[in-house]
């Protein structure tokens, strides 16, 4: 009877170890396209992101306050971008960018989501309308700019001014980062090799 329980509680660990391993597989692969370059010798045209930034340890809040939910932000690809109360010229080139980025992979389009990161509650009413009438699509949290400033290594205000845009990975890890000298053509050429080596998102 005593083995009996215990092989029933291995099996129940064996499965869900498989059902990990399962999920986890695909994006191994993506990494090691990645990393192993795969068969070609040039690999990501973005930076790769070292430190091991988890998003949901970053204590983001939806918008109406609460804390954000896993099923939110686990499942997709995502290209983050971070702004303050309001959007100037670059930053809107930046939020046009992701849109258009998205909108060109069409039928795949549903494995990416474009997330806005505001530093502060009080979002400017003019940037506010742009929001809901052209980018009504993104999903937006409200985020602690020092809770990032020491995750990522850099201040805010360097990710707002250099426009630099994440890629996080369907399991919330921040993998790779993207400047102003990146063009749009870099980042859709990794995310296409993302979207090919995983199944997951």
């Amino acid at each position: 009877m005593m083995n009996d329980k215990k092989d029933k509680k291995n099996l129940k660990s064996y499965m869900l170890s498989m059902l990990v391993l399962t999920f986890l597989a695909p994006i191994g692969a993506a990494y090691y396209l990645y990393y192993a370059g795969g068969t070609d010798h040039k690999v990501n045209q973005g930076e790769f992101v070292e430190v091991g930034v988890q998003l949901m340890d970053m204590n983001l809040l939806a918008l109406d306050g609460s804390k954000a939910a896993q099923n939110d932000v686990y499942g997709h690809w995502h290209m983050m971008f971070f702004m303050d109360a309001d959007c100037d010229k670059k930053c809107e080139e930046t939020i046009y960018t992701m849109r258009q980025i998205k909108t060109s992979f069409h039928k795949e389009s549903t494995r990416i989501t474009n997330v806005l990161i505001h530093f502060e509650k009080n979002i400017a009413d003019e940037f506010e309308e742009k929001i809901k009438t052209h980018y009504v699509n993104f999903d937006r949290y409200y985020a602690d700019k020092e809770v990032f400033n020491r995750a990522l290594g850099y201040t805010g205000n360097d990710m707002m001014n250099k426009n630099i845009i994440f890629i996080v990975d369907p399991i919330g890890n921040v993998i790779l980062k993207y400047n102003k000298d990146n063009t749009a053509k870099d980042i859709i050429k990794d995310i296409k090799r993302l979207l090919k080596a995983s199944h997951i998102g």
